[in-house]
């Protein structure tokens, strides 16, 4: 490699573009030779994507992702299928980018593509969950359109920058990547935890909704008590706990006392004290039940599946004056 790819200097913002909206991206550079803005070619074998077939076929995705995610669960099935799709599809935006260079700057190219796509597909649908999980469909949260329509001028205005001026471009995605490096893991975990009780909620017939006993939990979970005969728990995914990550997946752990919520950590296992922070409100969401802690919101959060402990178990530990009067089997 004698000259360093100009067009290696946009991949970076059309591998995230494609990540936060892979179908957009698509069609924006597939119409682009059409609207006349850009009179050179494009680089590569972009310009290959002005088939309209191409056009017609990605035009239906666009549609169908936009429908998708007007549905928690259809949202939920969709942005977890395209957790493989994104990346392969960064890949391939690279290699089309990258088409006539070099098989070292290629390789590169997709490796980079691939996984710069899944960052932003991670963190774009992290966000969403997370939206979901804190429940802000209230006067003063933006519209879900809105937030879809601010996504997309996000992209419409990154391709073209990368388009015009790659090397600014090259500047706005370490930008991009800089904003959201503190957030990314969280966002990841959270995507995670949302996947696992899709699957929780579509599978919830084929089990008992119930604590875990002491037998039944992680090695993890059981080795950090001394007295497990007496444990149970269920796994849980905790937003904005005192002393915790922004988003983090654990356990609820239950001794008879007072709650307490159960994490890993570089360090070990933690525990966080559920005990001073008092429920507001357990309810039942489309996905999970949701535990509102610290008595208002806004404060922490934790999210359990539906293969979980029933609503009225989760009020009886987390709000025990609320359910005195109350009987029932603890351990369902």
């Amino acid at each position: 490699m004698t000259e360093f790819p100009i067009e290696l200097l946009a991949l970076p913002a059309l591998a995230l573009a494609s990540g936060i909206d892979l179908y957009l991206t698509l069609l924006f550079l597939g119409a682009a030779p059409t609207t006349g803005l850009w009179e050179s070619p494009l680089p590569g074998a972009l310009g290959d994507l002005d088939s309209p077939f191409v056009l017609i076929t990605v035009g239906a995705f666009y549609i169908a992702e936009f429908t998708a995610e007007r549905h928690p669960l259809a949202a939920l099935i969709w942005n977890a299928l395209h957790a493989v799709i994104r990346p392969v599809s960064g890949a391939l935006v690279a290699l089309l980018l990258l088409d006539g260079q070099g098989l070292a700057v290629v390789t590169l190219g997709a490796a980079l593509g691939g996984i710069l796509a899944s960052w932003a597909h991670s963190v774009r649908t992290g966000a969403w969950v997370l939206r979901d999980f804190r429940d802000t469909r209230t006067s003063t949260a933006p519209s879900p359109l809105l937030v879809s329509v601010a996504e997309d001028v996000v992209v419409l205005g990154t391709v073209s920058l990368a388009l015009d001026l790659p090397r600014w471009s090259t500047v706005l995605a370490a930008l991009l990547l800089l904003v959201t490096a503190p957030i990314a893991r969280s966002h990841g975990r959270a995507f995670a935890h949302a996947i696992r009780l899709g699957f929780s909620r579509i599978f919830r017939t084929l089990g008992i909704r119930r604590w875990r006993r002491s037998d039944e939990l992680p090695d993890w979970v059981a080795s950090s008590f001394r007295d497990g005969d007496a444990l149970r728990g269920c796994s849980a995914g905790a937003w904005r706990l005192p002393g915790a990550p922004r988003f983090v997946n654990g356990w609820i752990m239950v001794r008879g006392g007072r709650p307490l919520f159960l994490f890993r950590s570089r360090k070990g296992p933690r525990r966080v004290d559920l005990g001073d922070q008092a429920a507001a409100s357990v309810r039942d969401r489309d996905l999970y039940r949701r535990i509102d802690l610290g008595g208002k919101e806004g404060s922490g959060i934790l999210v359990v599946g539906w293969a979980g402990p029933s609503t009225e178990s989760l009020e009886a530990e987390f709000m025990p004056e609320a359910t005195a009067s109350e009987s029932g089997d603890p351990d369902r």
